[in-house]
């Protein structure tokens, strides 16, 4: 007799077995045809996050997502790297939101300083990354003195000397940290370098050590110099030691 039951027992077991994989094998046939054959995860949205400078539409355009594709076809990575590309992107995350919607998540570039080149200007970021090419400054702080022959947009600016032009975003980073207006920045002599307010009010930071406390003392000496209705003239602090002012015919 227990052989008998050990027989039925089998056969129910054989049974639940192939009940149980028709069952898995429906669910994939209609998971595949709801995903696969239907409209559910097809791209309604993109939505873009972190973008200022740059419009969605430009974003959009750059990564290659096309509404209605299917949203499990794209490749993030290569969809990251089409954004990328772009010059404004310093940093960029992109994201599927199911059923229906991807996330692009960028960090810009902000434009810091333009480098006089050839009567245009080379519109740079902080780390002197090329951004784009301008017929005007666009009232950034222009760099002028750093030697180099050529440039390619989105890569950082290879110049003779990369010490020179180091510093020179140094210092413009601290003009900006200090809230400071400035029409130009001349590192011809990085020894020597000039800090140009108008054409008539000057600053000689020499090599520009120490800079941030030369910047804040140089704060308060051009707001003294406002109150006195002071225009023009040199100050000088090239050397260690309190700054010195001198008027100019």
């Amino acid at each position: 007799m227990s052989r008998y039951y050990e027989s039925i027992d089998k056969k129910v077991k054989k049974r639940k077995k192939g009940i149980i994989f028709l069952i898995m094998i429906l669910v994939c046939a209609v998971s595949f045809i709801i995903i696969f054959k239907t409209d559910i995860f097809r791209i309604k949205e993109v939505k873009v996050y972190g973008n200022t400078t740059l419009s969605k539409e430009e974003i959009l355009g750059d990564s290659g997502i096309i509404l209605g594709n299917h949203i499990l076809k794209e490749k993030l990575n290569d969809l990251e790297t089409n954004v990328y590309k772009n010059p404004y992107v310093k940093t960029v995350k992109v994201e599927r939101k199911l059923p229906d919607q991807m996330i692009i998540q960028i960090v810009e570039r902000e434009e810091e300083a333009a480098i006089p080149f050839m009567n245009e200007y080379l519109i740079i970021d902080e780390d002197g990354m090329v951004l784009r090419v301008s017929t005007n400054n666009g009232n950034l702080k222009v760099i002028k003195g750093l030697k180099f022959t050529n440039f390619i947009e989105g890569t950082i600016l290879v110049v003779k000397d990369k010490e020179q032009l180091g510093k020179a975003l140094e210092i413009v980073s601290g003009i900006n940290k200090y809230e400071m207006f400035i029409q130009e920045l001349d590192v011809v002599n990085k020894k020597d370098i000039v800090i140009k307010f108008t054409d008539d009010l000057i600053c000689k930071v020499g090599e520009g050590n120490n800079l941030d406390y030369r910047l804040r003392v140089l704060k308060k000496v051009l707001e003294d110099l406002k109150q006195k209705k002071i225009t023009r003239g040199v100050i000088d602090m090239s050397y260690e030691g309190d700054p010195s002012y001198r008027p100019v015919e």
